[in-house]
């Protein structure tokens, strides 16, 4: 089967360079795109509701980068869960500056709990969602209120270096799931709050705002679906515990991407490596799964495994203060036509995956735990060994006027403890 491997994709590739030149058409005025959002999770299931991107572009000099970029949508999934979320991104509305604003409610009421540090915490596929014995052990109820606002201004006269500053607002509440066909009396969230890893004053949760400042650099041709440049960003979150007055704490973020043309405009290779690190102070557990973004495009940024960081992987398996990873793409542009005066795109990405632990969450309580319980599957000491994890898969993906992205990916995480397969449907790039 390998043989055909590269012969097959060589045809795919040059057989949709012939199939159609580069369109230099011109899009203006507003862009408005509404279709249904049909996505699909395996560990979230499916979600149905309606999803719609506005691209502004004004005369269309811009073009293929937008003015303003407007974000709807709403869904609800067969798992019970569901959100609302908007965003208005402009780069003209304050005069010389970028400014992003986002509004998001999501309320999962079975949300994945695999526990703290990765591997440290092992996984039973027996006790998950077993429609037999009715345990759904790695499962609990959480909602998030989120609002977050972000404004760039340049340093110096380049073009490509940008101050940032924002504001998070986070508010997020955990409880035990309810459902019909499984029972809660025995979860992962229930023992790791009864034996006190998470602190009863943390359990149901808690509310905080966030500050944020550091530096952007941007070299892309393309913002959204660039074919050359690099992009890379660093900054601190000072994160303010509104509720309880003593988890305060710091975080580093810093994100590096390039774009590398093979052939332009129809094979890139792209890499993506992001840090995400709590440096001072206690970070509390219903934190840890959210992945830090400068602006909130999308409903859902969470957990180092989830479509934004890692595929392949559980959702949320790995959680913890402490995070890098990488994400390397070889993307395919195998077809280019025209259809109802719109330009498709067709796009095909295998890619690999890899992340790692930088900051373990209260590993000296976890491993007092794992004393105290020996012989319970609530902590596993001997992970040294097994610290980078990695995952493989391939995408498929259609841009309409560039900018609107339609994705499909498998992917297959490397290690059975954390991942098998996983099929994701979403709109947007992973990075």
């Amino acid at each position: 089967m390998k043989k055909y491997l590269i012969p097959l994709l060589g045809a795919l590739l040059f057989g949709g360079v012939s199939a159609a030149a580069q369109d230099d058409h011109v899009k203006t005025g507003w862009s408005c795109i509404p279709v249904p959002d049909v996505s699909y999770s395996t560990d979230i299931g499916w979600n149905f509701g309606a999803f719609g991107d506005l691209f502004y572009y004004g005369d269309g000099s811009t073009y293929p980068n937008f003015i303003h970029h407007i974000a709807l949508a709403g869904a609800r999934s067969t798992r019970g869960a569901w959100y609302l979320h908007g965003m208005f991104d402009s780069k003209t509305l304050i005069p010389g500056r970028r400014f992003a604003a986002s509004l998001t409610y999501r309320d999962c009421t079975m949300n994945n709990f695999y526990g703290f540090n990765g591997l440290n915490t092992p996984y039973i596929p027996e006790l998950d969602l077993n429609a037999e014995t009715h345990q759904a052990y790695y499962t609990d109820h959480r909602k998030v209120i989120r609002s977050a606002a972000t404004i760039w201004s340049p340093l110096g006269n380049t073009g490509h270096l940008d101050w940032i500053g924002g504001l998070v607002f986070r508010r997020i509440r955990i409880s035990d799931f309810t459902h019909d066909n499984y029972n809660s009396d025995n979860t992962l969230y229930r023992e790791l709050t009864g034996v006190g890893l998470i602190r009863a004053d943390e359990a149901a949760g808690g509310t905080s705002l966030e500050a944020r400042l550091g530096v952007t650099y941007d070299t892309r041709d393309i913002e959204l679906a660039p074919n050359k440049g690099i992009y890379g960003e660093i900054y601190v979150n000072a994160n303010a515990d509104l509720s309880h007055g003593k988890y305060h704490y710091a975080q580093l973020v810093a994100h590096f991407k390039q774009f590398i043309p093979i052939i332009f405009g129809r094979l890139t290779f792209a890499y993506h490596l992001g840090l995400q690190h709590q440096f001072a102070g206690q970070m509390p557990w219903y934190n840890l799964n959210e992945i830090s973004t400068l602006y909130y495009q999308y409903e859902e940024y969470e957990g180092l495994c989830s479509r934004y960081t890692l595929r392949g992987f559980h959702y949320n398996r790995i959680t913890a203060p402490g995070y890098a990873w990488g994400n390397f793409e070889l993307r395919a542009d195998i077809l280019k036509f025209r259809l109802f005066n719109q330009q498709f795109d067709l796009i095909v990405n295998p890619f690999l995956d890899a992340g790692a632990i930088t900051r373990r969450f209260r590993p000296e309580e976890h491993e007092k735990l794992g004393a105290v319980l020996d012989g319970n599957e609530l902590y596993r000491k001997n992970t040294d060994g097994e610290w980078l994890h990695a995952s493989a898969g391939i995408g498929g993906k259609i841009h309409v006027n560039t900018n609107f992205i339609l994705s499909l990916e498998w992917a297959k995480g490397f290690n059975p403890q954390l991942a098998d397969k996983t099929l994701t449907m979403s709109t947007t790039y992973v990075f």
